[in-house]
């Protein structure tokens, strides 16, 4: 018998290190806060992708007059978005003030603290990535390396539909090319007809309400909220709402 149970035990404790596939799918800000040193953190999903073998999303709050320090490793990079408050951004040898909208890409290796000097809550996104195929320094360095994007470095430009501003659209350390750009979709608008593409995405709703077409399913989406989608996987985003909806799409492969 105690060979049997040291058979299931050696079987079965791989599987306690793995981690689940990400569905495609609405995710929402967990109403659960891990306390910190600097404020409080919370979960919005942690998986493997198809293209990322760890994908891990919270939502970082940093107190009034404390500063967050990232604890970044060698083997993944991380990406922000600034929710709330104005942040003091210090990375490598540069520091700037970034207002709400902001972004920040970290490569692997390079050290970043956010410091809240106001007196107020600050927030921001944090995702942490993992790729599954091996991680190529020189061509990180060569798109530029880590780098900040405040938000008004894009300029708006309108649609018929809205409009929208693209902010980047490069390579990092992780991974082949990395977009992001800012949507802003009139009432009663769709983004694009129901489309697939090889690209992973995340739709990270900012302001408004939408309805977002996954497969065969339709699900809602608020602001805070987070779409995550999966390659190849038929989808399009939809205002349900009384006013603009705004969000972040942002791919990768």
């Amino acid at each position: 018998m105690k060979y049997i149970l040291l058979f299931c035990l050696l079987i079965s404790k791989p599987l306690l290190g793995q981690i689940p596939l990400l569905e495609s799918k609405v995710y929402s800000i967990d109403e659960r806060m891990i306390k910190t040193k600097f404020g409080s953190t919370s979960s919005v999903f942690k998986g493997e992708g198809d293209a990322l073998k760890l994908q891990e999303m919270n939502m970082i709050r940093i107190s009034e007059k404390k500063k967050y320090r990232v604890k970044t490793a060698k083997d993944r990079e991380h990406f922000y978005i600034i929710k709330k408050g104005n942040l003091k951004i210090s990375l490598g040898d540069q520091f700037q003030f970034l207002p709400v909208g902001s972004m920040v890409t970290v490569m692997p290796k390079d050290q970043i603290i956010f410091e809240n000097t106001e007196d107020t809550m600050a927030e921001l996104y944090e995702m942490t990535y993992l790729a599954k195929s091996p991680m190529n320094e020189e061509r990180g360095i060569k798109a530029g390396g880590s780098f900040i994007v405040p938000w008004d470095s894009a300029v708006f430009k309108p649609t018929a539909k809205g409009g929208g501003r693209q902010f980047f659209d490069r390579a990092t350390a992780m991974l082949n090319r990395f977009d992001i750009h800012v949507t802003t979709l009139n009432v009663g608008q769709q983004s694009h007809d129901p489309h697939t593409h090889v690209n992973e995405e995340i739709i990270l709703m900012i302001d408004g309400n939408a309805e977002e077409r996954i497969e065969d399913k339709k699900e809602l989406a608020k602001p805070g909220d987070v779409i995550r989608l999966g390659s190849k996987v038929l989808h399009n985003i939809y205002n349900v709402g009384n006013k603009p909806c705004q969000y972040y799409a942002i791919q990768w492969n």
